[in-house]
């Protein structure tokens, strides 16, 4: 069953803190094309390899405070155009030279577009790092977009890392956005880090509820610590985190932003899952070669033996030739030459090729009126140059039948001269 191995990747301010954060683990999930979690947990990169070796494609959710979602106004342009001028429309809004950045953008509706702005160096150092999983097709998207979204409350997900907490919102009906929540170093209680955590999330929701979603294992202490506060505790809601609601929003139209980067060493085609079907097509081409060759080989041995009983037969008709290079044609001629010594006429004599053209002229125009007239002839090579008058006048296929019913060929007509010679094999 096709199937996208998941993985939640940590933020890249972690990633500087822990440059070897691939041995730590991963929230992971192994997800069918019909949504079903054939397996998920928490394993290192290097662990993966297995779920990663049956899987379709790999999907890397990047943190949200790793890719900053902005919506613009955007004038009526083809998409080439748009992907050009997306540098431009951000121009005030950007601090970093746009060349260091991955720009993306949604396809536009209504005259507003999202673009989707991730550090380009991050998104590289990931491909390299997911290399170990061989050619499997890479793509990357924000939790921030795929996240599950209501449009009268806001969504966060809650995810603790090393050192720090990692937050993902959607406020109703807006973009997503992200925070790399970093507890004060002199708070040493649980409990205030977790109230910081939801004063935080109340800013950013202030007029609607929120639907927070963090791991089973912390859902009772952020449920008692909002219950002290009253305010806190009608609008916060709390359940736990499932790799449906980290996906729910994942479409075809969900910004990829995996596929601007080495793009080339990607591969979009998993070869191994065709390789039975290519091995079978190489080896019917192999069959079917070998075949090919073994008739042309069997025709070559036929033609070989046909042209040496053809040699025989002139060396036993004329033993005293020493230079054989075409049997058939040869013979030919010495019928011609016995033919002449005999008093006889060959079909290429000059007599034989005027007579019958003769023939043929005269039941061609036979009863026309207006018909082309014979100015002279000529004989040479074998060949009959005939000139003619009103050359137009002469129907040429009725004149080409007539002369093949008497074993002659009309090689060219050109200037109104008619070259005629005898049929191949019947003279030189």
């Amino acid at each position: 069953m096709a199937s996208t191995l998941y993985i939640l990747l940590p933020s890249k301010a972690m990633a500087r803190e822990l440059p070897d954060w691939s041995k730590f683990a991963r929230p992971f999930a192994l997800i069918s094309e019909d949504g079903t979690i054939l397996q998920q947990g928490q394993q290192i990169l290097a662990d993966l390899k297995g779920l990663a070796a049956n899987a379709r494609q790999i999907s890397l959710l990047l943190a949200a405070s790793d890719v900053s979602l902005i919506s613009v106004k955007v004038p009526p342009m083809s998409a080439t155009k748009l992907k050009t001028a997306l540098p431009n429309l951000l121009e005030d809004q950007l601090l970093s030279d746009p060349a260091e950045l991955i720009l993306h953008s949604t396809v536009p509706a209504g005259g507003m577009c999202t673009i989707a702005v991730v550090d380009r160096s991050w998104m590289e150092s990931l491909h390299d790092q997911m290399k170990i999983f061989g050619t499997k097709k890479l793509t990357a998207y924000a939790l921030s977009m795929t996240m599950r979204s209501a449009s009268d409350a806001m969504y966060a997900i809650i995810t603790p890392d090393e050192k720090v907490i990692e937050l993902a919102f959607r406020p109703a009906g807006q973009t997503g956005a992200g925070l790399t929540f970093n507890p004060d170093v002199n708070i040493n209680s649980q409990t205030e880090v977790v109230q910081q955590v939801l004063q935080t999330l109340s800013l950013f929701g202030a007029e609607s509820g929120v639907n927070v979603l963090l791991p089973s294992d912390q859902l009772t202490t952020y449920q008692q610590v909002s219950e002290r506060d009253s305010v806190l505790a009608q609008r916060f809601h709390f359940q736990a985190v499932e790799w449906n609601a980290l996906i729910a929003n994942l479409s075809s139209s969900t910004i990829d932003l995996m596929s601007s980067v080495s793009h080339a060493n990607q591969s979009s085609f998993d070869w191994r899952r065709w390789r039975w079907s290519l091995g079978l097509a190489a080896a019917i081409l192999l069959i079917n070669l070998t075949g090919l060759n073994l008739q042309w080989l069997s025709m070559k041995r036929e033609a070989r033996g046909l042209s040496d009983s053809l040699t025989q037969t002139y060396r036993t008709s004329f033993p005293k030739e020493s230079v054989i290079l075409d049997p058939i044609a040869q013979m030919q001629q010495k019928i011609n030459l016995s033919r002449k010594f005999a008093g006889l006429s060959t079909p290429d004599d000059f007599l034989v090729l005027a007579a019958q053209f003769g023939q043929v002229w005269d039941a061609v125009t036979a009863g026309k009126q207006a018909s082309p007239s014979v100015v002279s002839l000529e004989y040479r090579e074998h060949n009959l140059f005939v000139k003619i008058k009103s050359s137009g006048l002469l129907s040429l296929e009725p004149f080409k039948a007539g002369l093949q019913e008497h074993s002659l060929v009309l090689v060219s007509s050109t200037d109104g001269i008619l070259q005629i010679r005898p049929r191949r094999g019947e003279g030189k």
